[in-house]
């Protein structure tokens, strides 16, 4: 991935010559999203991503063809048919409301891990690719010892102190993710701050802070959007795959992974309970990983592939 860095030349002796009006990433971002759906990849993904929140958003409002939580003894594992279009579980339960409640679950608690991880490591990355010495090497020494371990088994070791729920979950997998969002950020940064904008900032006066937030980070935020997009479909993987392990959001909260290890065993039997929830986790990652691959070729084409 290449850094997504501009240096602007600044005349400090000309009238009036301020470093917002040099920076536009506001123009950038939207010559970037018109790019995104001009790419096939982005194009799709943007489809992808806007099914699957749609549905998650249908779930959490109560916008489901069924109550998915209704046991209805009378339809245990019916096959997919017009009033079940994916049929139905071995309580009953209309698997299209349980996969739409599920998504909901599923994309909350990744959103919430992937706001901590980017939040944390962002903010650590400018901190030690602008500041460095001493800041940076303490920082760094912290994001070595944390990508020493896999991020799923650090957010296991977490969520097995913390116990199960949805919000030790989202700390669990967020945790685990913040060193990469702290390599994402440093590299541009350390060449950002020996640009032309940020030399003229420090001659005018301007603070770290204000060099920082209004002219680093507008200028990082396009590698953190096509980051964050990515780090969703790890998030939602790393959920799926603790609430299979019984580690996610307690019953009678659904969510996805926890649904295909409960259907696990009518594979052979009734496979719709276990085609649900697994193509609407294959869906969601899916959708994100095109989305950022869109994203990162819309603000860098020179990363295009062919």
């Amino acid at each position: 991935m290449r850094p997504f860095a501009t240096s602007l030349p600044v005349d400090v002796s000309s009238p009036g010559s301020d470093l917002s009006e040099l920076d536009v990433p506001g123009a950038r971002r939207r010559s970037a999203l018109r790019s995104l759906w001009r790419h096939p990849r982005g194009r799709i993904g943007c489809i992808l991503v806007g099914v699957v929140v749609l549905a998650a958003v249908a779930g959490a409002t109560g916008l489901t063809p069924y109550n998915a939580l209704f046991q209805n003894n009378a339809a245990i594992l019916k096959a997919p048919s017009l009033s079940h279009l994916f049929g139905t579980d071995q309580f009953g339960r209309d698997e299209l409301s349980l996969v739409m409640q599920g998504l909901w679950v599923t994309l909350e608690i990744a959103c919430i891990a992937v706001a901590i991880a980017g939040t944390v490591g962002t903010i650590a990355g400018i901190v030690a690719g602008y500041l460095g010495r001493w800041t940076s090497a303490v920082i760094m020494r912290i994001t070595d010892m944390l990508f020493a371990i896999p991020a799923i088994l650090l957010a296991l070791a977490i969520v097995t102190a913390l116990g199960p729920g949805w919000l030790d979950s989202a700390l669990a997998i967020g945790v685990g993710y913040i060193p990469i969002f702290v390599r994402i950020v440093r590299g541009p940064v350390l060449s950002l701050r020996e640009s032309a904008y940020i030399r003229a900032g420090r001659v005018l006066g301007f603070s770290p802070v204000r060099l920082l937030f209004r002219h680093v980070l507008p200028n990082v935020s396009g590698i953190v959007a096509v980051q964050v997009s990515m780090a969703l479909a790890w998030a939602i993987l790393a959920e799926a795959a603790l609430s299979f392990l019984g580690l996610g959001p307690p019953p009678p909260t659904a969510s996805l992974g926890e649904m295909v290890s409960a259907s696990s065993p009518l594979a052979a039997t009734a496979w719709w309970t276990l085609a649900a929830p697994s193509v609407a986790i294959v869906v969601a990652v899916i959708g994100f990983n095109l989305l950022g691959d869109g994203l990162r070729d819309a603000i860098d084409p020179r990363t295009q592939r062919h």
